[in-house]
């Protein structure tokens, strides 16, 4: 399920329309407070986790070795 280009697409657009939400919704919110500066560290350290770290270890692959896998028996 990982492994799919599908599963891939959904996942990053998902989250990404999650957090552009979160981002429109503070800035509403916090409009003309002194607030939205103190908020912006807090906002970007989960959205680096969710839109980098996260897509990157599940979807990384190894490279496949070019030597030809040893036989069996010898």
């Amino acid at each position: 399920m990982l492994e799919s280009k599908t599963f891939k697409r959904a996942y990053l657009t998902g989250t990404v329309i999650i957090w552009v939400g979160v981002w429109i919704a503070s800035a509403v919110i916090l409009k003309g407070t002194p607030y939205f500066g103190q908020m912006i560290p807090i906002l970007v350290i989960p959205e680096v986790w969710f839109l980098v770290l996260i897509p990157g270890a599940f979807f990384w692959t190894r490279p496949k070795s070019k030597q030809s896998p040893p036989e069996a028996g010898t």
